[in-house]
């Protein structure tokens, strides 16, 4: 094995979720895994908990499955401290489940977004939903500031994105994931990797961003994508980007990226593939 491989089979081996991103910044959630095949296949379904100085929050919930790997972090990250805010991107169930358990967690936590629809799931913690608008910034302390955006490329009208101007970190929930496995038929457009990658950068993956996996993603996951075209909304993301400078892109599904010079390029001309017309 040569000593590339073997620094980066080390890193695979230490790196493990809940893991800090960026200081005050954590990536929490965990993968949804299939023993069906000859190797576990894994499957991203991330959160987000920013620490402040004065407060805290989290971006989505994790799915119901990961409840109990999700309340033990939150106890060992926040370490006595409370969570303050919760914003669940859109009332999908990997995405909000968990949210009547964080509130009875955290009795004063508020829940804040685009709350039109999460009383119909969660009715006994309306009293606790605030809607905020686009633009509304969250202060945490000690510099941690969270913004929430609309959702360039959603996948419900409710969904809501985020940025964390300390890090510059910006969530993008289902959209920009990142992919580098080939896909599985009982799968489809599913972002899956092996075990040993779930905490992994995309810079810190073997294998480069693929066009042909990306744009069989954005067809699967996205299938407004083959009827939409999504140069303008791609410009949006640009002038966005530049209003909110990113370092990091923090999808749900798929690696953290840390290098968007390498993949924000193969994501647009998979966009521009799938589109049919």
């Amino acid at each position: 094995m040569s000593g590339c491989n073997h620094e980066h089979g080390k890193r695979r081996e230490l790196r493990r979720l809940p893991r800090e991103i960026s200081p005050g910044i954590w990536w929490v959630g965990g993968c949804l895994v299939s023993g069906a095949f000859d190797e576990p296949v894994h499957f991203h379904t991330s959160a987000y908990l920013v620490i402040g100085a004065d407060r805290t929050l989290l971006y989505d919930t994790a799915p119901p499955s990961m409840w109990d790997e999700l309340d033990r972090d939150l106890d060992r990250l926040l370490d006595g401290r409370k969570l303050d805010y919760c914003v669940p991107s859109h009332s999908e169930i990997p995405h909000c489940g968990n949210l009547h358990r964080l509130c009875a967690k955290y009795p004063a936590m508020e829940v804040v977004g685009d709350m039109r629809d999460y009383h119909l799931y969660f009715p006994d913690y309306e009293p606790r939903m605030r809607q905020l608008p686009h633009g509304s910034t969250i202060e945490l302390g000690g510099g941690y500031r969270f913004t929430l955006l609309d959702a360039i490329i959603e996948d419900l009208p409710t969904t809501v994105w985020g940025y964390e101007h300390k890090s510059q970190m910006l969530c993008t929930v289902d959209a920009l994931g990142y992919g580098h496995q080939p896909q599985i038929a009982e799968f489809p457009g599913e972002l899956v990797h092996r075990a040993g990658e779930c905490a992994l950068f995309a810079s810190e993956l073997d294998t480069p961003p693929q066009l042909k996996y990306a744009t069989h993603l954005t067809t699967a996951s996205l299938f407004w994508s083959k009827y939409v075209e999504i140069s303008p909304y791609f410009e949006r993301l640009l002038q966005l980007m530049q209003q909110y400078p990113t370092k990091l892109i923090a999808p749900a599904h798929g690696a953290v990226i840390d290098k968007l010079d390498v993949i924000m390029p193969v994501m647009r001309e998979a966009h521009r593939k799938a589109f049919v017309g």
